[in-house]
């Protein structure tokens, strides 16, 4: 098989089984060289089992894995050319900063001044410059991670793979640490596959993201196509919070239709696809789409409604509101007023373009 230059990875029908369980099934992507791209997905979906099939610590049932051109698919993980970041870190504890770093240079017999470089150039881009004499538990979480990274960076390799690597911090060292990863990423041009289940991390961090589901591919995206036009329900629903409706199309004009949700809700929708009259359709809409306002305006998709529930999340608040006839929805808002009560009188106002039709069968 011929494989693009630009391709950093390909992988072809990648397939797993464990006795009669079936963890990953005839997934394939690419990764573009330079590339950041995200295995993001539920626990239990197959991205670990995929991102250790590629580095080569599992050997996969079927398909073929490519590296830079090279089919590498049966080859041992120090074969490969790739760097891999634990989840857990793995530094020896007894071994200082420095030598957690050589590590993997002495297992590959280099000499001593190549060690001593690269060990000084690792923890240099790293910014761990300094702390070489000093053992992991003299550490922070955030400099273990970096301790982790340098190593890996230290064996030059084409390919770096990072296995949820920033789980174990607490929310503002990993806000932090995932800039400084992708600011590091983008410095140096090194193609990144990084698995996590953490959404935001993703979206934030990736050029791409592949969302895995049951051992397949459920999309595979840019960052702001995945949130803003799912198109199945798994995605939608993974991906952020999102508002669900199951209506029947009253009057349609082409891509746009006038939908009845509930018993008394009609809603007018701009889809992406040509709507039926009588069909039945299921959409979704995101809580930031959602106006949530004191007073009657006018447009489309006015409708009075009164707030049930209240999440207070600082920068925004998320409001449960249900009409008269019982119909319950969420919006979102930034915060730069003072909350509506809970039971305050309100009206609701949303864009028909804001909706999107969802796959029901799609994962």
């Amino acid at each position: 098989m011929s494989i693009a230059p630009d391709l950093a990875i390909r992988v072809d029908g990648l397939f797993k089984q464990y006795g009669r369980m079936t963890a990953v099934n005839d997934v394939s992507f690419d990764v573009g060289q330079g590339e950041f791209v995200s295995l993001l997905g539920p626990s239990g979906c197959g991205k670990t089992t995929t991102l250790r099939m590629i580095a080569g610590f599992i050997m996969p049932s079927g398909g073929a894995i490519h590296v830079n051109g090279r089919e590498v698919t049966h080859l041992p993980p120090e074969k490969r050319d790739v760097g891999f970041v634990f989840q857990n870190y793995a530094l020896w504890p007894h071994m200082t900063v420095a030598e957690n770093v050589a590590f993997g240079l002495k297992l590959r017999k280099r000499s001593k001044s190549f060690v001593r470089q690269k060990i000084e150039e690792s923890l240099a881009i790293t910014g761990l410059s300094g702390y070489e004499a000093r053992l992991p538990r003299q550490l922070s979480g955030g400099q273990q991670q970096r301790v982790a990274l340098a190593r890996a960076l230290a064996l030059e390799p084409q390919l770096l793979l990072m296995d949820e690597p920033l789980s174990n911090l607490d929310r503002a060292l990993r806000v932090t640490m995932r800039r400084e990863l992708k600011q590091l990423q983008s410095r140096l041009n090194m193609t990144t596959l990084y698995v996590t289940h953490d959404q935001e991390e993703a979206l934030s961090m990736s050029d791409r993201v592949v969302i895995m589901s049951g051992g397949e591919i459920a999309r595979v995206a840019r960052p702001f196509e995945i949130y803003e036009d799912p198109q199945s329900e798994f995605v939608a629903d993974f991906v952020g919070t999102t508002n669900f409706f199951d209506g029947t199309v009253l009057e349609a004009e082409g891509e746009t239709g006038k939908v009845r949700v509930g018993p008394s809700l009609q809603l007018w929708i701009d889809g992406d696809t040509p709507m039926a009259r009588g069909s039945a359709v299921r959409v979704s809409l995101r809580p930031e789409r959602v106006e949530v306002l004191k007073e009657r305006a006018a447009g489309r998709n006015v409708f009075p409604a009164s707030v049930v529930f209240i999440e207070y999340f600082g920068p925004t608040i998320r409001y449960t509101v249900e009409t008269a006839a019982g119909e319950r929805l969420q919006a979102e808002a930034h915060n730069i007023s003072r909350p509506i009560s809970i039971g305050a009188p309100v009206w609701i106002r949303i864009d028909p373009g804001h909706f999107r039709l969802i796959d029901r069968k799609g994962r």
